[in-house]
């Protein structure tokens, strides 16, 4: 029996699917399959291929992921429990947890389109899986059944873009053993918070105010100090807006609010909400490589370091996404995002240079690559054409500095016309995540439409 595309995503909602847990939706789209006699195939890490043939001529490809990111205010059962959805106004919400419309109103477009009996190309789908962590799905897919070069993704977050290339990323993590000295000074904790923060793609071009290099700085001003411990960010992604670091130094607690005070603290437009506290503490275990730390913290860059020449979007930039120092260790969680393979690996030698001129060991966690922006795609004219035809408002053609799995794609099937699009999907990875129903509808007849235009090409 067909189904709306809200029928398919208040199915997937109710369906347990945490990044990395996805057995339980892979059986749930293996049961869709057998149903609607559409060709399947497992793969690994609970990925699927789907194929219905249509008896054309043109072969098209869909995709989307289907984890979803979980986030909640209380100790929720995402193992176990679907989502608690509600509909408010034009919006499909959750109380208290993420919505997962990231991708799982993707993967409803894709199986209400695979019920369409209109003129519709053959269509293979690809749903993929922790994309949201370590893209294990799109890496090991079996791309050998893919016989189509032209592919709409279904993972985007705003309706009339249509996202056209991504940036790479290579994450990182860089170690250091430090020993303990018994320190004879006064001793503090300074911490941070209030800062804006964000996610390391889509932000960093926003000039957000780093914690990490904010506290390193702060630290510097005194000129006199040992480390004791930290704790600041918390991944390699997101930049991090608060923590604290503790220290010993001869200077007494007047002393360094004062200096802080004075300081030029760079704090971006949206930093408004910064402060710091500085309290007295009990803890004389100094580390004595703590001058070596704050150097390498000082001079690893951080932040966007260079942008496209005709339109200023970000090309590369850095993060340094967390710090820890404690148990006899520091460590640190890194990333570069890029479109540009050369620039990536000079930046990324930088890096492991400076790294160990300092002592650190450097090893990279994962390497995603980009996909690049093309000139020429004829899978990007034709959405264009197909949204100003249906509504009368001109698509954005979106460059996305973030990491996406179009870059993997891109690499394991030649020749790709790749682009992405999707309904408007508001604060995602949130409780306040949501996702319009108005623009479903749009977005799923925008589909439809392209998808019956290219039939006839």
């Amino acid at each position: 029996m067909k189904k709306s595309v809200f029928e398919y995503f208040e199915e997937i909602m109710r369906i347990p699917r945490e990044s990395g847990k996805e057995e339980k939706i892979l059986e749930y789209l293996v049961n869709f399959s057998k149903n609607n006699n559409i060709e399947y195939k497992i793969g690994k890490y609970n990925t699927i291929f789907l194929k219905k043939d249509n008896n054309s001529n043109q072969t098209i490809i869909l995709q989307a992921h289907s984890d979803m990111v979980c986030v909640s205010t209380e100790n929720y059962d995402f193992a176990n429990k679907g989502i608690p959805f509600y509909i408010d106004g034009d919006y499909y919400k959750s109380k208290n947890t993420s919505l997962g419309a990231d991708d799982g109103i993707g993967i409803a477009i894709i199986l209400a389109i695979l019920q369409e009996n209109e003129d519709m190309p053959n269509i293979e789908v690809i749903i993929t899986t922790q994309e949201e962590t370590t893209m294990l799905g799109a890496s090991n897919f079996d791309y050998s059944s893919i016989k189509g070069k032209t592919l709409i993704s279904l993972d985007g977050i705003q309706e009339a873009d249509i996202e056209s290339s991504s940036a790479g990323m290579i994450s990182m993590t860089l170690t250091k053993n430090i020993n303990y000295n018994i320190g004879k000074e006064n001793t503090y904790k300074l911490s941070i918070d209030g800062l804006k923060g964000g996610h390391s793609g889509d932000d960093i071009n926003k000039k957000r105010c780093n914690g990490i290099k904010l506290i390193t700085q702060m630290l510097k001003e005194l000129k006199s100090y040992q480390i004791i411990s930290a704790s600041i960010g918390t991944r390699d992604n997101v930049i991090p807006s608060k923590g604290f670091i503790s220290f010993e130094t001869k200077h007494d607690i007047d002393y360094i609010n004062d200096k802080i005070k004075n300081m030029k603290i760079e704090l971006g437009n949206e930093d408004s909400s910064f402060n710091y506290k500085i309290e007295e503490i009990n803890d004389k275990k100094v580390i004595a490589e703590s001058q070596d730390i704050i150097k390498f913290l000082d001079e690893i860059k951080n932040g966007l370091l260079e942008t496209y020449k005709d339109d200023n979007f970000p090309l590369i930039s850095a993060n340094i996404g967390k710090l820890s120092i404690e148990d006899g260790k520091t460590i640190i969680k890194y990333s570069i995002r890029s479109s540009d393979k050369v620039k990536e690996q000079i930046l990324l030698k930088e890096v492991q240079e400076l790294a160990n001129k300092y002592k650190f060991e450097c090893a990279i966690d994962a390497s995603k690559p980009f996909f690049p922006f093309k000139e020429k795609s004829n899978i990007r004219e034709l959405l264009a054409k197909t949204y100003k035809e249906l509504y009368g408002v001109e698509t954005t053609i979106k460059k996305v500095h973030a990491c996406m799995e179009g870059g993997i794609l891109s690499n394991n099937i030649d020749n790709l016309d790749i682009c992405t699009i999707a309904p408007t999907i508001d604060n995602c990875h949130s409780i306040n995540e949501r996702v319009s129903i108005s623009s479903t509808k749009r977005v799923y007849e925008w589909l439809k439409q392209t998808l019956i235009k290219y039939n006839k090409e």
